[in-house]
């Protein structure tokens, strides 16, 4: 495994390179279903998101366009459709069509190192959004402190299983992105320090609902009802299924935590299908990664690290708190 992701890089590079070419000109470059018309760059910023598919990162959007709207800028924002080598050829694109910035949220935080090197080659900055890059320069990091949200949701899980522990579920989210090797490096830390908590099985489901499903739909098969006390999900997308399927087996009391806040999963905490989230909100990431790019581009200083809040949101407290999305 550590091999193969070694070498993913510059492999992806050369897919990109092969279907989109260096060449293009202002017309040129697949644009990808739902982005603006590729047109000169003048002082248009670039955006990258990792998919229009995801309800966090069509907020997330929002956020851009409401923000470069209010201050008058013009942006260009590129669905990644959950595809390295298209995301790498989107940011290429970009670069050609004249923007004078990038804005990228990676699907992968190692196979997206060729899309920033091709930016610093250009001498355009290039910011990370949400996700965090593991090469290149960036100006900056707009995001939340993943490993605090693990943290936060170790902690809970402590909490409501109380002295006795038990087994769980852990449900990760796309395999290589910062989230998720964050999110689990944050809650990993804190089950160190309780041995009693056993996590029985953990599964990647891609941040994404049908994954978690059919995951979901597989664990109730091998474990018993009373077997699992928790399963925790970096994501409301994955956990709302997970809680679905295990109450449908008969599974009434196991606790189920989600991550990142949407309107679903505040309804859930509400109801009880949830036990927490963890809020992030999406649109504050997308509009502070424009308000710092702007920044970057007039010459003004800029934070290098600009990290938006984490809050745990639970039955206590659902009622003073607003949904991400």
């Amino acid at each position: 495994m550590t091999t193969k992701r070694k070498h993913r890089p510059a492999l992806l590079a050369c897919l990109a390179l092969a279907a989109f070419g260096l060449g293009l000109g202002c017309g040129g470059g697949d644009p990808g279903p739902g982005s603006a018309p590729a047109t000169a760059g003048g002082s248009r910023i670039g955006v990258v998101l990792p998919t229009f598919g995801h309800p966090f990162f069509l907020a997330m959007k929002d956020g851009i366009e409401s923000k470069a709207k209010e201050l008058g800028l013009d942006v260009d924002v590129r669905d990644g459709q959950d595809d390295d080598a298209r995301q790498i050829g989107q940011v290429e694109t970009l670069l050609n069509l004249g923007c004078k910035a990038i804005i990228l949220c990676p699907r992968d935080e190692d196979a997206l190192v060729p899309a920033v090197e091709a930016a610093n080659r250009a001498n355009v900055p290039i910011l990370a959004l949400n996700r965090r890059i593991n090469g290149g320069e960036v100006v900056a990091y707009v995001g939340a402190d993943d490993a605090e949200g693990g943290v936060l949701q170790g902690e809970e899980l402590v909490r409501l299983l109380g002295s006795d522990g038990g087994k769980i579920i852990y449900l990760e989210g796309t395999e290589g992105s910062s989230p998720q090797r964050q999110r689990s490096a944050g809650f990993t830390a804190v089950l160190e320090r309780h041995p009693e908590i056993e996590v029985a099985d953990r599964r990647f489901a891609a941040f994404q609902e049908d994954r978690a499903k059919g995951v979901m739909t597989d664990l109730v098969r091998r474990f018993k009802p009373g077997e699992i006390r928790a399963v925790v999900a970096q994501s409301d997308e994955m956990a709302l299924p997970a809680a679905e399927v295990a109450r449908s087996e008969g599974w009434d009391n196991v606790a189920v935590l989600g991550f990142d806040g949407a309107t679903t999963a505040f309804d859930a905490v509400r109801d009880g299908r949830l036990a927490c989230t963890i809020l992030q909100d999406p649109r504050e990431q997308g509009a502070k990664a424009v308000e710092v790019m702007a920044a970057q581009l007039k010459g003004e200083p800029i934070d290098r690290e600009v990290v938006t809040p984490l809050r745990l949101i639970t039955a206590t407290n659902v009622a003073q708190h607003q949904p991400a999305y």
